[in-house]
């Protein structure tokens, strides 16, 4: 799983993201400017590299969101499925082994099988086991939110971008519109529409890559939202009867 978040991270990614903000989004409206205006003054057709290079440093930051969102997809897509966290199978085959008295069976069958959530719950169960108290409950209990928390906080991530792409596109399109607005004074009366308009639709190109980034990303969180709900359902409805039959006296 992926671990928790870290506040000095996070406050060295913040610091990072205001400097490439600050040094580039001067630049990125200069390569603009000078894309917009060719020789007779009049806006020149941009490729797609070009536009979102004038979109400024925010750019840059919602570029790295979406690679980060792409790979917690991908992760999630291999590892998120109830079949390989809480697969029915290796549930019966741990409860014939408990209910059998094999505790030693049922260790080496979740030990063959580890990433399963149920084959933690399992060997926390068993290494705990004790007739004289409730302590193997307490400890299975504990390793099954444990399991459940991180499956949570996993997809969180992808809910941190849905609400993050989307503000950082608005702040590039308000800093380009205020950029733009400077620019059109400095301009001869002629050009000071096509300038502004054009100032304008770039200033937009922030906004729109905030929103690719984040519509997806939701589509995706919606999905491994509803397949982490199914685990946990899974993990709770086994981990009743294991607890059953590990303390069974």
């Amino acid at each position: 799983m992926i671990n928790s978040r870290s506040p000095f991270l996070a406050a060295g990614a913040v610091f990072v993201f205001l400097l490439v903000l600050i040094n580039g989004s001067h630049a990125a409206y200069a390569q603009a400017s000078a894309l917009l205006s060719g020789p007779d003054q009049m806006p020149v057709p941009m490729t797609l590299w070009q536009t979102l290079k004038a979109g400024g440093g925010v750019m840059v930051v919602i570029g790295l969101l979406s690679v980060l969102a792409v790979a917690i997809v991908i992760y999630d897509l291999m590892m998120l499925n109830v079949n390989k966290l809480a697969p029915r199978r290796l549930f019966e085959e741990v409860m014939s082994k408990l209910e059998s008295r094999d505790f030693a069976a049922a260790k080496t069958i979740c030990r063959k099988e580890n990433n399963a959530i149920i084959s933690k719950i399992v060997l926390t169960g068993l290494e705990r086991r004790n007739p004289l108290d409730d302590s193997s409950r307490e400890a299975m209990e504990s390793t099954a939110r444990i399991e459940i928390t991180n499956l949570w906080q996993n997809i969180n991530y992808l809910s941190d971008i849905v609400a993050v792409a989307p503000l950082l596109g608005l702040l590039g399109t308000v800093l380009g519109m205020i950029q733009a607005f400077h620019a059109v004074p400095l301009q001869s009366a002629s050009i000071k529409t096509t300038l502004l308009a054009a100032g304008i639709s770039k200033a937009m190109v922030t906004t729109a890559s905030g929103l690719v980034v984040a519509i997806p990303a939701l589509i995706a969180y919606s999905y491994f939202r509803g397949q982490v709900q199914q685990v946990t359902n899974m993990i709770e409805i086994y981990s009743t009867d294991i607890i059953k039959a590990i303390q069974n006296r």
